[in-house]
């Protein structure tokens, strides 16, 4: 039963850090969405896929008989580890980012490049975390479906970040660049 507490807890967190921010920038006024960058629908379906998979975890819990697999309890530790790093990289991205800065796609207004904090590890820490979260998913529920649900979370994410990379050279240009040629990709 602890298991389950701690894993609840984790997305907990992780739903207070995504939806927090979101509940602020309404009340202020502020801009939270902007430009994809990539097809609308892809996009999507992406976003549609990641939370599909998380919600698999919860389902894994509650019913069981999802995994091909028999029941594991190495799996499910290994989904917490990657879980809870994943909300941990989230949850710090989205602190340094700043609830004036979250945005949802490129962003329109003018933002300050972030470089310091969990910015100095990976220059896209917030969906490294999400990432690990998807594998924890992957990890625990062993089913074909979900192993497709994360590899098209995974692909449409990565693609999300190629958009943004070239979005942000245009942005910050020399800036960009050098603080591109000195922090990875994710980690």
């Amino acid at each position: 039963m602890e298991k389950v507490i701690v894993l609840r807890v984790l997305f907990a967190i992780f739903v207070i850090a995504a939806i927090g921010p979101r509940i602020i920038q309404k009340f202020k006024k502020v801009e939270t969405v902007g430009c994809i960058g990539i097809n609308k629908k892809l996009f999507f379906l992406g976003k549609v896929s990641l939370f599909v998979s998380f919600i698999l975890i919860h389902v894994q819990l509650r019913v069981g008989n999802l995994s091909l697999f028999s029941k594991n309890d190495v799996f499910f530790w290994i989904c917490i580890a990657l879980v809870g790093i994943g909300v941990m990289f989230f949850t710090l991205a989205i602190l340094k980012l700043g609830t004036f800065s979250l945005r949802v796609g490129l962003a329109q207004a003018n933002t300050a490049l972030r470089t310091t904090g969990i910015y100095r590890l990976s220059r896209n820490p917030m969906l490294f975390g999400l990432y690990l979260m998807a594998l924890g998913s992957a990890v625990y529920v062993q089913n074909p479906i979900n192993w497709m649900l994360v590899i098209i979370a995974l692909a449409v994410h990565h693609k999300i970040i190629l958009a943004e990379e070239v979005f942000m050279e245009s942005r910050f240009g020399e800036q960009w660049i050098e603080y591109r040629n000195q922090v990875r990709r994710y980690i």
